[in-house]
């Protein structure tokens, strides 16, 4: 009873938040645009602007990203594809995600089957809508955080803030903690959750949350 009452329920989009971070984006900032220096430039000096407003503005966007799916025969299509189209739908939106993104998908059972690289939105759709499901045996999370590390030190991943990884958590975990925040994503609850290492998140998606 104890232990139910004090989880945090949050929604999907608030919780990838945390793995956002502050950099400079090409934006007109109109909060530092000081119209009386700009009137006066036009007014004085031949329709010249003694202030223009910025064109950089700093964003507290997501910017690296790593989107693990777990493609053992217990993860079905339809579910990975639900999963997916929830995250798209958050992450498209230009308020949660830069314009430029450097984000990896990997479909993983016991080995590493598919690895796409999405850089826009335009790969996100094409991703999707060719979207096919590679593996099928059984499942073992470790060869992902190991190719995790691969990208890493080929300078591919250079800010990676976190990983979310969509299972149904029967598998092998890593013993050693990551570098980056880790979120061990659940379609519904279930008892062998429980063998989540302490240092990654768990998250519980239900069908409310995909239909938000």
């Amino acid at each position: 009873m104890l232990k139910l009452s004090s989880r945090e329920r949050k929604s999907y989009k608030e919780f990838l938040k945390r793995f956002a971070v502050v950099r400079e984006e090409v934006s007109v900032d109109m909060d530092s645009f000081d119209y009386g220096f700009y009137m006066y430039g036009l007014q004085h000096y031949g329709n010249m602007p003694l202030i223009e407003h910025l064109e950089y503005q700093e964003m507290n966007r997501m910017e690296e990203l790593v989107i693990a799916i777990d493609t053992s025969g217990s993860c079905t299509t339809e579910t990975v594809r639900r999963f997916m189209e929830e995250t798209y739908g958050i992450l498209s939106d230009h308020e949660n995600f830069f314009r430029k993104m450097n984000l990896y998908i990997i479909q993983c059972d016991s080995f590493i089957q598919d690895c796409a690289h999405i850089t826009c939105e335009k790969d996100w759709e094409r991703y999707l809508g060719n979207l096919q499901i590679h593996g099928r045996g059984g499942t073992d999370f470790r060869p992902v955080f190991e190719y995790v590390e691969t990208l890493r030190s080929e300078g591919k991943l250079r800010k990676l803030k976190g990983l979310l990884y969509f299972t149904d958590g029967d598998g092998i975990y890593p013993q050693r903690p990551a570098t980056y925040q880790t979120a061990f994503v659940f379609y519904h609850e279930k008892a062998l959750h429980q063998q989540v290492p302490i240092w990654a998140a768990k998250l519980y998606l239900d069908d409310e949350n995909f239909r938000q």
